[in-house]
């Protein structure tokens, strides 16, 4: 899941995470809730967001 930096939209909501303050437009809300939530860890470049529920799948070419 990318992240972006913006500002607020009408309809946008606002939520706290582990620190962060996140402004989740309606889509990307409904596919955090139906992926089980959000985690966000950090890393070598700094936070990252991960859905909980999702695993990720590379090619097997």
């Amino acid at each position: 899941m990318g992240l972006a930096l913006d500002e607020p939209r009408e309809g946008d909501e606002t939520f706290q995470l582990e620190g962060l303050s996140l402004v989740v437009d309606p889509f990307a809300h409904k596919v955090i809730k139906d992926s089980g939530g959000l985690t966000i860890k950090n890393s070598l470049f700094g936070p990252i967001a991960e859905l909980d529920g999702v695993s990720a799948q590379g090619c097997s070419c």
